[in-house]
């Protein structure tokens, strides 16, 4: 509870899976690249989502397609899976680059400005106008932005007092859980009823999310539809919003890296808004993105629960018995990635990244149950990090770096940045 991503970091020398207990509840922590693979991809038929981080996870999206059992997964992966295709998310990027000027037109030079308050607010424009269109959309993208600092640290206490009773218990954090989530879950049925008296299809997901069910034949549970919403919304807001925060905040403190960063733009770009072909042209935009993932992945815990048993790493696992693979402590193994503490994208170039790098590196899961957002995620993050990095620098006054802050998700400590417009951007 006191510094969870310390205590996972430091089970790697236990061995490459360790037995803990969360409350009275057992748990095995995977602690070695192949056995995470084991489970999340090559024994994936043995596992299923499931542990104590699904189930804080489907306290706010429900059975939506990130945290649905595998059976269920196969039929609602088809239906998501189109909305995200390379042709797709192409265009989307006219859109995602004017939400990045929209994002930016009222900064100043001078001005400090919440980072992780900024590109929260970016992501869910973005989101709410690629996959959920309506314009009730707009307000639950807004609305589940405000919402989920609280939810997110709500979620994580139940993740990790695993008690029912001690979050009924009326206290001002379970308070604003309960409040947090009864507004979100009114911005969530204004936007479907607003679906349903529709007569046209808007062509985003959640038009093709409703279309599939209505042509399955079956009637759909009054329960799928809000958890589709909720889980677009979810992870199209906060994980690019976390990544894009985390961006700026390391940039702040290398600009020998942010230099190279502008070196790049400049010449690409000319100063124009970037488009979508152009990120083929931005290697090290793509390589500090990366880098950036490896230190923060959004998703810093993932877990799965054994449906049949199972031998990982030589250890027999008994069906019932909870999973949990961490992204962040795998990511920063010093046997896989020298210096793992420090930041260098250039680990990233094609010369330079082992075989072993890449198999660590599990910001996006792997397996079947491999985010399907991955291509649509980071093509908003080059869009926004060319287009503000080609006119903005933000710089930290703050002697002191910011802080990860493990709540269901990673995202930087509350700190500001000052704007200052680059030289010849005007």
């Amino acid at each position: 509870m006191r510094d969870p991503l310390a205590f996972l970091c430091s089970q790697g020398g236990e061995g490459p899976v360790v037995r803990l207990l969360i409350g009275r509840r057992e748990a095995f922590l995977v602690t070695g690249t192949e056995a995470a693979l084991q489970v999340l991809a090559s024994e994936q038929r043995c596992f299923d989502k499931g542990g104590p981080f699904m189930e804080a996870a489907r306290l706010l999206v429900g059975n939506g397609v990130i945290t649905c059992s595998a059976d269920e997964h196969r039929l609602q992966r088809p239906m998501v899976q189109p909305a995200f295709h390379r042709t797709r998310v192409a265009g989307y990027a006219p859109v995602m680059s004017a939400c990045v000027r929209e994002t930016t037109a009222l900064w100043r030079p001078g001005r400090a400005v919440a980072v992780r308050d900024e590109m929260y607010r970016l992501s869910a424009a973005v989101v709410s106008r690629t996959l959920v269109s309506a314009p009730a959309g707009r307000q639950a993208a807004e609305t589940m932005a405000a919402t989920l600092p609280v939810l997110l640290q709500g979620m994580l206490r139940r993740m990790l007092v695993p008690l029912p009773w001690a979050h009924r218990v009326p206290t001002q954090a379970n308070r604003r859980f309960s409040r947090a989530r009864s507004r979100l879950d009114a911005a969530v049925d204004d936007v479907i009823a607003q679906y349903r008296g529709a007569e046209r299809d808007r062509g985003d997901l959640l038009s093709t999310i409703m279309a599939a069910e209505e042509g399955s034949g079956r009637v759909p549970d009054d329960g799928e539809v809000p958890d589709q919403v909720m889980s677009v919304l979810a992870a199209g807001v906060e994980t690019t919003a976390s990544l894009l925060a985390w961006t700026f905040h390391v940039l702040a403190r290398h600009p020998e890296v942010e230099r190279r960063l502008w070196a790049e733009l400049d010449a690409r770009l000319s100063g124009r808004e970037p488009a979508f072909d152009d990120l083929p042209h931005l290697p090290f935009t793509k390589r500090v993105l990366t880098e950036v993932l490896r230190l923060y992945p959004p998703a810093w815990m993932l877990s799965r629960v054994v449906v049949k048993r199972a031998r990982v790493a030589g250890v027999v696992l008994p069906a019932g018995a909870d999973v949990i693979v961490s992204p962040y402590a795998l990511q920063r193994d010093p046997d896989v990635f020298p210096r793992p503490d420090v930041f260098e994208p250039d680990r990233w170039l094609p010369d330079r990244v082992t075989p072993g790098q890449r198999q660590s590196f599990l910001a996006f899961g792997a397996g079947r149950r491999r985010c399907m957002g991955e291509f649509y995620g980071m093509t908003e993050a080059m869009l926004a990090l060319a287009g503000i990095g080609s006119r903005w620098r933000l710089r930290s006054l703050d002697p002191e770096p910011v802080r990860p802050v493990p709540r269901f998700l990673l995202m930087p400590s509350a700190q500001s940045l000052v704007l200052e417009e680059r030289p010849g951007t005007c």
